[in-house]
């Protein structure tokens, strides 16, 4: 993601601010109930209010952020029933997808994956890195299936997840569990095993929701 508009001169303002504010909140920088302002957004960004309300209005369209009268935009607080909520629609959204992508998926659809699953193999000490190529693999599933309803409710699923803050993948331990369940389910995959898929893609998600619901649970200890 870009930080600041002047490296992407090509690309309008506020869609570079957009890109900004979802990098930050990625990377745990803007967490749910912060407040975000157009003055203060241009004034980080050396822009002017405009497309700075523009990229809040988009972030609003997509529900990461709610109007707060008298002090701009807060980011949206996703709590412990929201989250389980989310991970379950995933897991039912990509079990799906990829048992479809198991009967559709081509050989260079497969090399595609197998690339990068590689990169990601030489990434798992750079979170930021893992989470992008995570990102492009799950991506490229939903593209082999060939299905633009699929395609288009993992966008929406994958916008949501941005306001849980840094990957599961941040833990190295679990990004090398992750990399393990990746390369049994390109396995399918090659096996055209659209059954088994989509239990290695359970599995896959389960495990990163119970990091994730652990994580959310330490914070409310810690009373964060």
């Amino acid at each position: 993601m870009i930080a600041h508009p002047e490296k992407n001169k090509q690309e309008p303002q506020s869609v570079v601010c957009y890109e900004h504010l979802i990098a930050q909140m990625q990377r745990g920088e803007l967490v749910s109930g912060m407040s975000v302002t157009e003055q203060g957004l241009a004034d980080e960004l050396g822009i002017s209010r405009t497309p700075a309300r523009e990229a809040l209005r988009r972030l609003e369209s997509d529900g990461l952020v709610v109007s707060e009268p008298r002090f701009g935009m807060k980011v949206r607080e996703l709590g412990y029933t929201e989250t389980l909520e989310l991970y379950e629609a995933r897991e039912a959204l990509e079990m799906a997808a990829v048992q479809i992508c198991a009967t559709k998926i081509n050989d260079i659809e497969i090399s595609e994956l197998e690339i990068l699953q590689d990169k990601m193999s030489d990434s798992v000490d750079d979170s930021n890195r893992m989470a992008s190529l995570n990102y492009a693999f799950h991506r490229a599933l939903l593209n082999a299936g060939k299905n633009r309803y699929l395609a288009t409710s993992f966008e929406a699923i994958h916008k949501a997840l941005v306001l849980l803050g840094p990957t599961t993948l941040a833990n190295v331990e679990r990004a090398e569990e992750s990399l393990i369940e990746h390369r049994d389910l390109i396995e399918c995959l090659k096996r055209r095993d659209s059954e088994g898929a989509r239990r290695v893609m359970g599995e896959h998600l389960s495990n990163a929701k119970r990091i994730r619901l652990r994580q959310i649970n330490q914070r409310l200890v810690d009373g964060n």
